[in-house]
């Protein structure tokens, strides 16, 4: 969905280069959106489906990803059916290239910059990592003056050298959206997220775009990097995914739940997006 740009403000700030900030809230905002500043997300509590550039996925609470500048991004939820329960997250926000100009007199920054070059793929942090700067993260929220600029140079650092971590959007992802249909593609962006499990009909979703379907399609794949069809299947896959993490539901009746009319087609596009069949990847569950 056509992201809208958002301001970053307030908050725990170093001189205006750094800040971190706590969203707690029945359920994180739906609106597909970008900003200069790269950041930090730690998901404290809550799940739902995650969008960074063309990945679509399922989140999960613990996650740590570090986003670069200007990749539209969405984490997107539904209120917890219990109204006390609340979705909870901890983001550090980092403005690049005043963080580059004030330390480059230090000393050479060539791995930092590389960070903030990669990141504009986003990373998923994994293993010892994500717990270390997961520690940090909590750390550097309750700190202020200069052992809150200390944590924050571990943070980076920790960033800028670890391998433990994997790419979310595609090497060739190239951002071309436009601000006048910031409307348009949130329209379509929430209809589809909300009804995934369900026929979507092309003509359907044209309609909520205010377009003919061969425009549509064009529109859609140039924006999004991949036809409707596969952006629909990766929502139902990653659907898919937690059902078989957290029920014991058969295969068949976790394909019908998250949208698909057939066992047959579910196999295939499972094993197309995650390279192996849905039994392989619930005995993978299974073993660890």
């Amino acid at each position: 969905m056509k992201p809208v740009q958002a301001e970053i403000t307030n908050s725990r700030a170093n001189d205006s280069i750094a800040l971190i900030r706590e969203y707690i809230a029945p359920n994180f905002a739906p609106e597909f959106h970008f900003h200069e500043e790269c950041q930090l997300v730690y998901i404290v509590k809550g799940s739902g489906k995650r969008i960074i550039g063309d990945s679509v996925d399922n989140f999960e609470e613990n996650e740590l990803v570090f986003i670069g500048s200007n990749i539209p991004h969405v984490w997107s939820n539904a209120p917890n059916k219990n109204p006390e329960s609340q979705s909870i997250s901890l983001s550090l926000f980092l403005s690049p290239k005043p963080f580059i100009e004030r330390l480059k007199a230090f000393g050479d920054l060539q791995k930092t910059e590389l960070l903030f070059d990669k990141a504009r793929r986003g990373m998923y942090i994994t293993g010892a990592t994500k717990t270390r700067l997961i520690n940090l993260l909590n750390k550097a929220s309750t700190q202020n003056g200069i052992k809150h600029l200390i944590t924050l140079l571990k943070i980076i650092y920790i960033l800028s050298t670890t391998e433990e971590y994997y790419y979310l959007a595609s090497s060739n992802y190239v951002d071309n959206f436009q601000f006048r249909e910031n409307d348009r593609m949130n329209r379509v962006y929430r209809f589809l997220l909300e009804n995934f499990k369900n026929e979507i009909p092309l003509s359907h979703v044209a309609d909520i775009a205010g377009m003919n379907p061969h425009a549509f399609c064009r529109f859609f794949k140039s924006r999004t990097q991949k036809p409707l069809t596969q952006f629909i299947n990766e929502i139902r896959i990653g659907h898919a995914c937690k059902l078989l993490r957290d029920k014991n539901e058969s295969i068949t009746q976790i394909a019908f739940e998250s949208g698909f009319n057939n066992v047959s087609n579910f196999n295939r596009f499972f094993k197309m997006i995650k390279k192996i069949s849905p039994r392989e990847y619930r005995n993978q569950l299974n073993l660890n």
